[in-house]
């Protein structure tokens, strides 16, 4: 094969898995940009045909979905030792928030995608805190600490765990958003907005 020759498309789909297709994603998205970067320019860089493309992904918002739960699941890994390391409840949903976005504007990755690829399907994962496995992640981060403040009566009785995650997602998820705000404006935010949502004050 000479220089000028592009790799062939190879034909099996059955060899062709999520991970072969996110992995030319992310290249792509990583050199090219998000929304410079098609579906059939994904299929190309994989080497795969977009029919066995489309067979592996029903459409890109599917494998933008899956992208971002890989990277949130390495965000997750990153600030869960942080996390548990606060005693006050009052502190963690704050500060825990504060270092959450911040572990997430400096995943590149992520953050371009959220700046670039705009669309309601993605509001709507950011806003729902995203996969399944993700969700399982966020309560298995944060669970420790609430319940150690649930037992001595300072979280509101009518809220699950879930339903503080649910809170805490959708509050990240505007501040994270808005980069106009500095940390001492996030901190102003969640203390109006979180803490009082959560805590027995």
């Amino acid at each position: 094969m000479t220089t000028k020759e592009k790799p062939a498309v190879r034909k099996s789909s059955k060899a062709t898995s999520k991970d072969t297709v996110i992995d030319a994603a992310i290249r792509l998205f990583e050199t090219s940009g998000v929304q410079s970067s098609s579906m059939a320019d994904i299929a190309t860089e994989a080497g795969i045909s977009r029919k066995t493309l489309y067979r592996v992904y029903e459409d890109r918002a599917s494998l933008i979905e899956d992208i971002l739960n890989q990277r949130l699941s390495a965000i997750g890994n990153k600030i869960r030792k942080k996390i548990s390391s606060f005693s006050d409840i009052e502190e963690a949903l704050v500060e825990g928030s504060i270092i959450s976005i911040a572990a997430a504007r400096r995943d590149k990755l992520f953050h371009k995608i959220v700046l670039e690829e705009t669309n309601h399907q993605l509001e709507q994962y950011l806003l729902l805190g995203g996969g399944e496995s993700t969700k399982q992640d966020g309560i298995d981060t944060w669970s420790p600490i609430l319940d150690k403040a649930r037992g001595k009566g300072l979280i509101r009785k009518d809220l699950s765990n879930v339903r503080i995650l649910e809170l805490l997602v959708n509050v990240q998820a505007i501040l994270l958003l808005r980069d106009d705000y500095g940390k001492d404006e996030q901190r102003s935010f969640l203390k109006d907005l979180l803490v009082p949502a959560v805590l027995n004050i």
